[in-house]
């Protein structure tokens, strides 16, 4: 994940932690070029507190961040620069600014998706696709809808997959379900006790599982095998998700489309199967006909 955007979205740090975090943000091309000491001196904190800041962000030590830095700068320059930072939609707020917040949000959620999530992980999650039996998708609420997208997906792929609705159903799967399935797992905040239990049902009967969640720490992430992000990024002033829901459907169609590269040969015989021309009108042909 770019290391910038990283820190951009680290909480739970102390006020001298924050303040160095503060001073590489403002003027990261500048802080990737600086020693330890300089920086310590120009943002009035102190070594230590420096090598605390690398440690919160999982990281070897100084040379660890000023490499992260020089590496991830011209990516995090390039979408800063395109798009201004995600606002949320206030009651005040005129439609020019509303058209204005919502179109600059989704797109930066997009792009984050890609930012947040290695090669090796969309990778590793592409093989376990190709190694299950069925794709089980979980989900409750506006997450549940973007479940029953990903369902249509697979079944064009003739892939076998379910995306129960009711907590019920997707319970007494995950405590029936086999090892050789793999359990998508989609919950925004990675708090809801309903998915939380049937997360808890997966792991406990040792079957694979793939979250797709906000890049927050959040309960859901230490229940599965491996972890997909998402912005964390959401007005409280807004009907159900917007930007989350548009990163994950991003997120599972990168998925779904490096699968069918991946097996491209043996998949298009059930695309051809399942595209339907009677759904489709000829250009130009009138409703009464």
């Amino acid at each position: 994940m770019n290391i910038l955007l990283k820190m951009k979205r680290i909480k739970d740090l102390s006020p001298s932690e924050r303040q160095v975090v503060n001073f590489i943000l403002d003027d990261p091309a500048r802080a990737a070029g600086m020693g330890i000491t300089d920086l310590a001196r120009e943002s009035f904190t102190s070594t230590g507190t420096i090598m605390r800041v690398t440690r919160r962000l999982e990281l070897d030590g100084f040379s660890s961040l000023r490499h992260q830095l020089a590496a991830d700068l011209n990516e995090y320059l390039e979408t800063t620069a395109l798009f201004r930072p995600q606002e949320p939609i206030e009651p005040s707020d005129t439609l020019s600014d509303i058209v204005d917040k919502v179109t600059s949000n989704n797109v930066r959620a997009v792009l984050d998706v890609r930012s947040f999530n290695s090669l090796d992980m969309f990778r590793q999650v592409v093989e376990m696709m190709g190694a299950a039996k069925q794709l089980d998708f979980y989900g409750s609420g506006l997450s549940n809808l973007i479940c029953h997208d990903a369902a249509m997906k697979a079944l064009r792929l003739g892939l076998p997959s379910t995306a129960y609705t009711y907590y019920s159903e997707q319970a007494m799967l995950a405590r029936t379900s086999p090892k050789d399935h793999l359990a998508i797992i989609l919950s925004y905040t990675g708090q809801t006790d309903e998915i939380l239990r049937v997360a808890q049902y997966l792991k406990s009967g040792g079957v694979p599982s793939v979250s797709i969640t906000s890049h927050t720490d959040n309960a859901l992430l230490e229940l599965c095998s491996v972890n997909l992000f998402v912005d964390s990024f959401e007005s409280v002033y807004r009907i159900g998700g917007m930007s989350s829901r548009l990163s994950s459907l991003h997120l599972l169609d990168i998925l779904f489309s490096a699968y069918i590269n991946k097996n491209y040969d043996s998949l298009k015989p059930s695309v051809d199967k399942t595209f339907l021309p009677e759904t489709f009108r000829r250009l130009g042909e009138s409703l009464e006909q």
